[in-house]
């Protein structure tokens, strides 16, 4: 409707079909007989055409946008289910389906969302506003990113909800899901490490992480990345709030063997660059299920992928760290889309 609007009073101005078709993109014969049909009908509106009209009308899609906003989850038969039994047309699934569909709600895995207390929000947005300052070259080069993370090898069911592209992060579409829990059948924990100049190491956790095997991880794995790429350079550390992280024995260990570390807010995933290199593993992990039947091959896989993970995008995860720092700002310390 805006188009034609902006055609005819284009036409009133005085331009030639051929220049109004330059000027809008559009096709010139389909100008031309537009403007021809508003002289005849005086109206640039379409006329009614042939067919049955919808079921619905624009009162049962607003009840039924309605009756999926309230609960996300429910299945396309439940919805179905409870528009019948309010209205007396009685319509299909498919039917669901397609207005669903046309007002933009398709189903998607739920987001799992972390909730940041306002506590965390704001020493968030003094990390953020401490390091907008930084650049890559200068600054962010000379931090080694590190992390844990858990793969499972098992039943683990996605959790679906209705929702538009733009509602990820809303509450009622996230979330951790508090309903059945479907036991894996094994997993494994991986310690790694990024540097601006690639992929560090990689090493698996056997058992609970405490402050005693964080130390000897860092001993055996730390070193060998210091070596290779910061051997007379100064570098920084970076970690995440763990328990084991911050003890004090753990503290005492990295005041010992003089290693800088950055100090981090809390609930600060979004920000921690490594934790895109996790997800890009499990996705890979994922396209190779077939080819692993227990921990071990687990291992065997997750170290294929890690190694040849490409220079580039490392460093393309490095450029973004300026970029993260605002958009954490712009959110005012809540999560971010990172």
């Amino acid at each position: 409707f805006r188009s034609k609007q902006i055609i005819v009073a284009l036409s009133q101005q005085g331009y030639s079909s051929y220049k109004i078709a330059e000027m809008t993109g559009k096709n010139r014969r389909t100008i031309s007989k537009f403007l021809r049909r508003r002289r005849v009908r005086g109206s640039e509106e379409n006329l009614p055409r042939s067919g049955r009209g919808r079921k619905t009308g624009v009162r049962g899609d607003r009840i039924m946008y309605r009756m999926l906003r309230s609960d996300r989850r429910q299945s396309l038969g439940e919805i179905t289910d409870q528009f019948n039994r309010q209205f007396v047309t009685k319509i299909s699934s498919r039917t669901v389906r397609r207005r669903l569909n046309f007002e933009g709600y398709k189903k998607h895995p739920v987001c799992k969302k972390t909730t940041i207390s306002p506590v965390n929000r704001e020493k968030r947005k003094r990390f953020c506003r401490s390091k907008l300052m930084w650049t890559v070259r200068n600054h962010w080069k000379k931090v080694i990113f590190s992390d844990e993370t858990k793969i499972e090898i098992g039943n683990n069911r996605k959790v679906y909800v209705w929702r538009k592209v733009d509602e990820r992060l809303r509450p009622e579409c996230n979330g951790l899901y508090q309903g059945r829990n479907y036991k894996t059948k094994f997993s494994v924990m991986f310690w790694g490490c990024i540097s601006y100049y690639g992929v560090g190491t990689l090493t698996p956790v056997v058992g609970n992480l405490n402050s005693e095997k964080y130390i000897n991880i860092l001993d055996d794995n730390l070193w060998p990345v210091i070596a290779q790429h910061f051997p007379t350079s100064p570098y920084i550390f970076q970690e995440d709030n763990a328990p084991c992280h911050v003890s004090r024995r753990t503290n005492q260990w990295k005041t010992e063997n003089d290693i800088p570390t950055l100090e981090w807010p809390p609930q600060s995933p979004d920000l921690n660059i490594i934790e895109n290199v996790w997800k890009v593993i499990k996705t890979k992990v994922q396209r190779r299920i077939d080819d692993i039947r227990n921990a071990e091959d687990l291992k065997t896989v997750v170290a294929e992928i890690w190694t040849p993970l490409q220079l580039h995008y490392i460093r393309s995860l490095y450029d973004s760290l300026p970029r993260r720092l605002r958009v954490v700002l712009r959110a005012r310390g809540n999560i971010t889309k990172y």
